[in-house]
């Protein structure tokens, strides 16, 4: 994921230009990243906290992300708020790479993923050796801040698959991914405490304290009923990731006969529908899921990777997101419909919230470039 985000910034902002390769810019540049990962963590409950950030920091780029962030800016509104601001243009060749690092930071953020993520992004432009140091940091810290949960359960079957999914590290690895975090962290958070350690385990210090963070954030928005719900939910895709790889062992003798006959996505397909996702709007993308079905949201769901679905799921109610898992869990094992017509369905119902009632004819709907590129690009698919 983090290879993806650096090639999406040099393919949108081309060659960064020099780094000051001194070892005090260096020291100063990441002494700041660490100041920013610390005081998004602290404004995780009210990002408006950050606007006293803003006024005590001397770097232009640093204050602006500070800003953005605490005003709940949009990823689009950061980038153009990048550009207005003069900072990425070519008169400041000298600082552009740091810049980057701070646009880079602050759109995952906005984008809704976790701070450990945003942290581990922005250090990935220092080079290896910097981000493996970094890293090391960070998963010491995950060490010695560790997340303590209680003892806390939800009657249901998942424990019993658990604790066969233990003996198969990497299809329960692969279920967790298309599950998403959001997701797994429910289902868990009713399981018992070792259990938990075990799943822990295999995500490493890093992956099991947001985990961790998750799973106790999870039972307290959530009530037993929803936490069940969710169990059944990922048991479903824990079976049917099974029964998947029994048939493509057993059945299937090359891959593209196996993804004609299981229905599933190419990978060029779920990253499409998943920038959409991640570049539209919210507004824009409430509303479009406000138009459709608990079905059309569950079948889409399948079409997108897990980093989409918590920012999809964080804009629908808890009510409808439980509605939702409940569908998923009558689907079973196969989609009732392939998944090229449900991300192009999604990808039409979102170009018709673009555009206004009162369109008129030649009329350019007022949509952003890399969204309509990519609606595009799902579109012509065949």
């Amino acid at each position: 994921m983090l290879i993806e985000r650096l090639a999406e910034m040099y393919a949108h902002w081309g060659n960064a230009g020099p780094r000051s390769e001194s070892s005090r810019h260096r020291e100063q540049t990441i002494s700041s990243v660490h100041q920013f990962f610390q005081a998004i963590e602290d404004a995780s409950e009210d990002r408006k906290q950050l606007f006293t950030q803003s006024q005590q920091s001397r770097r232009k780029a640093m204050k602006l992300a500070y800003l953005l962030l605490a005003s709940e800016s949009e990823p689009a509104a950061i980038r153009d708020a990048f550009l207005r601001s003069g900072l990425l243009s070519e008169g400041q060749r000298g600082t552009r790479a740091d810049v980057l690092i701070w646009l880079s930071g602050t759109t995952a953020v906005a984008r809704g993923m976790h701070p450990y993520i945003a942290f581990l992004i922005m250090t990935s432009f220092f080079g290896p050796e910097t981000a493996e140091k970094e890293f090391l940091w960070l998963r010491e810290r995950s060490i010695a801040t560790e997340v303590k949960l209680e003892e806390y359960i939800v009657p249901g079957d998942l424990t019993d698959y658990i604790e066969e999914a233990i003996q198969e590290p990497m299809k329960l690895q692969r279920t967790m991914r298309i599950a998403g975090m959001p997701l797994a962290a429910s289902a868990f958070s009713g399981c018992s405490l070792y259990y938990i350690e075990k799943i822990l385990a295999l995500v490493g210090p890093v992956g099991a304290f947001i985990l961790s963070e998750m799973m106790e954030s999870a039972r307290k928005r959530l009530v037993s009923d929803e936490i069940s719900t969710a169990q059944q939910a990922f048991i479903d895709l824990y079976s049917q990731e099974k029964a998947e790889g029994f048939e493509s062992e057993g059945s299937y003798h090359n891959e593209a006969e196996a993804r004609e006959s299981s229905n599933l996505p190419d990978p060029d397909l779920i990253r499409t529908a998943t920038n959409i996702v991640m570049a539209a709007e919210a507004k824009v993308l409430k509303a479009t899921l406000s138009s459709m079905s608990d079905n059309e949201i569950a079948s889409l769901l399948r079409c997108i990777e897990a980093l989409a679905h918590e920012r999809l799921l964080s804009l629908i109610s808890p009510g409808r997101q439980k509605r939702v898992l409940g569908v998923i869990q009558k689907i079973g094992d196969r989609p009732s419909s392939p998944v090229l017509r449900d991300a192009q369905l999604f990808a039409q119902k979102l170009l018709a919230t673009y555009a206004p009632k009162n369109l008129k004819p030649g009329e350019t709907l007022s949509i952003p470039d890399e969204v309509r590129g990519l609606i595009s690009s799902l579109l012509s698919r065949e």
